[in-house]
This record gives structure tokens, sequence and C-alpha cells, in this order.
């Protein structure tokens, strides 16, 4: 089952804004955690937890909003 953009920017949307800047910044625009930390003015260790649980949070919203066993 493959997502439309629109689905996964609706699903990105619902994260809380510190987990979605992180996930953006380390995932899309490239920067190490060290960077975001400086960024953001966090520590490198929580740009990291912020950006696990921003995963967890997605698959959990994934789960939620697009079961792939309807979708077969």
């Amino acid at each position: 089952a493959e997502l439309s953009v629109n689905e996964i920017l609706s699903l990105f949307n619902r994260l809380p804004d510190n987990y979605r800047l992180t996930f953006n910044l380390y995932e899309i625009e490239g920067y190490s955690h060290e960077e975001i930390g400086q960024i953001l003015g966090i520590s490198p260790s929580t740009s990291r937890s912020n950006l696990s649980r921003a995963k967890k949070m997605l698959r959990e919203l994934y789960k939620k909003n697009f079961n792939p066993e309807k979708q077969e």
C-alpha cells in the first residue's frame, strides 16, 4: 500500500512541533544531531530522542490511519 504525498504530510503534520522540526532537519535536511542541537537550542541527546519518538509516533499514526490489511 503506497501512501500519497498528501497522506504522508497529513501524518507528519500531526507530530508535535519539536518532533517535526527534528525529523525534518535530520532526515530531510541532513543535519547532524549536534547541529540540530545548536539550531534548536537543545542537547544532541534530546535531538536523538525527539527523532526516535517522532518515528515511533509516525508508525503508530500510520497503523491507526492506514491499516495495511484493509488496503490489500
